[in-house]
This record gives C-alpha cells, structure tokens and sequence, in this order.
C-alpha cells in the first residue's frame, strides 16, 4: 500500500491546481463559501456561513492524520486563489477511499469540478493503487450527479433518508468505481481526447 507523504501529493489539472490544504486558506473559504449555494448540500456548514465554523472545520481538518484523510485546496492559478475543496477519505485495509468536493459558485458550469475529480481519481488509482473509490450526494444536487457520471462511477443504491441537515431528512445516492471500472473510463477519455486532437489538426 503506497502512503500519503506530504511533499508528494500536490496534484494539477489542465486549467487548475490542487495543493494540500493550509490555515492561511481560511479567508479565501469564508469569501466564496458567503454564496448560499454552495452550502446548501454540505452537511458540516450551515447558511449564512460564520467565520468561527470555518476557522473551527479546517483546525480539524489540519490536526486529522494525512495518511488516513487529505483535503486538497482547489487552486486558480491566474489569480492564486482557493476557490474549492475537494477530499480524500482513505481506508487502508480495504483499500478503498471516499472522495467528497465543493466548489465556489462564480465557477460552477465550466466542468472544472469534473476536471478536479478525475484528476483525484488517476491518483488514486495510479499511484495509491486503491482497489474501490466511493461518493455519495444527496438527491437534490443534480451537479454532482452530473460529475460522477461524467467520471464513470457507478450508481450503487439510495440511502433512504440517510443525512440530516437543518430539520430534515434527506435521501442520498451511492456511487462506486473499481479499478477495473477506472481502466475502461481511462480508455474512454484517452480515445474522446485523441479523437478531438485529430478534429483540431
């Protein structure tokens, strides 16, 4: 099994960078985590978001041990910007791992969240050598249905009212991909980009 090292899993995609996640990131959160939306299906953050749940999430989220669970801040290069998170939960014995993610709303409709996750999801499988990656999103957020399909995951079930989040139950989808899964969505992507390299020339 390969460990999370510090020094190693700072990743980049075509348009964005990931780096793991720092206490000098608190204000960049607060500012784009100020739009309702973003909020809305986060199951740890409640709206209007307040500067102490921020500051008290990422202290968590910084004293957790990296091998286990690594946050990553989703980066823009142009302006070195946090402008979202995406996740990594790690278990180690059954070799699997959870990916969740948020992403600020001035941004969302352009397929960066999708960009972001697959970039995960080659680390993942590639270098982590995990087995199973999971992801689960409450029924009402379509966006992030949409990425995991986009992705290749497969829908695995419901859990019937398994959140709560401000007085109420709320149902939630279950994804999964294997490694077997990965190599044919990597085979996929691989031929859509050719396929459009050749259109280009």
């Amino acid at each position: 099994m390969v460990e999370l090292e510090t020094d190693s899993v700072d990743l980049e995609t075509e348009r964005l960078k990931l780096r793991v996640l720092r206490a000098d990131d608190e204000d960049d959160i607060v500012n784009f985590m100020a739009e309702r939306g973003v909020t809305e299906f986060l199951l740890f953050f409640t709206y209007p978001i307040q500067r102490q749940q921020v500051h008290a999430w990422l202290e968590n989220v910084l004293a957790a041990p990296l091998g286990h669970c690594i946050y990553w801040s989703i980066v823009d290069p142009k302006i070195n910007k946090t402008i979202g998170i995406i996740s990594l939960t790690r278990d180690q014995y059954h070799r699997k791992g959870e990916i969740g993610y948020w992403l600020a709303k001035e941004y969302w409709g352009r397929g960066l969240m999708t960009e972001v996750v697959w970039r995960v999801i080659q680390y993942c499988f590639d270098t982590l050598r995990l087995h199973r990656l999971e992801l689960t999103h409450m029924v009402a957020n379509k966006a992030s249905q949409r990425v995991a399909e986009k992705v290749g995951f497969q829908l695995e079930g419901c859990w019937r009212e398994g959140h709560w989040k401000e007085g109420r139950f709320l149902d939630v989808k279950i994804y999964g991909m294997l490694d077997v899964d990965y190599v044919r969505t990597k085979k996929h992507f691989a031929a859509a980009k050719a396929a459009e390299v050749a259109q280009s020339s």
